[in-house]
């Protein structure tokens, strides 16, 4: 039973968040996509406090502050332009 929850949990969510990640990438730009997935951290951090009560680590609360200061000033600056 244990080879079938395994199974099921690698190919039903798992699977289905990357077909529907990888969909998602694709109508964005790639810098854009690059800053959203740099914030997976932060977002399992919040969650893991949210639904589990877990407490973050004072190296963790730091690397989460500043993956979140670098996607600010990424999205704030400057736009490449790009000619086709």
């Amino acid at each position: 039973i244990a080879w079938l929850i395994l199974f099921y949990s690698a190919l039903g969510p798992c699977t289905l968040a990357d077909v529907f990640q990888q969909k998602a990438q694709s109508s964005v730009p790639a810098a854009e996509s690059n800053v959203i997935l740099s914030m997976e951290p932060v977002f399992t951090t919040l969650l893991g406090l949210l639904l589990l009560g877990e407490i973050p680590s004072l190296k963790e609360l730091c690397g989460g502050i500043l993956i979140m200061i670098a996607s600010v000033i990424v999205s704030c600056g400057p736009q490449p332009s790009v000619s086709l």
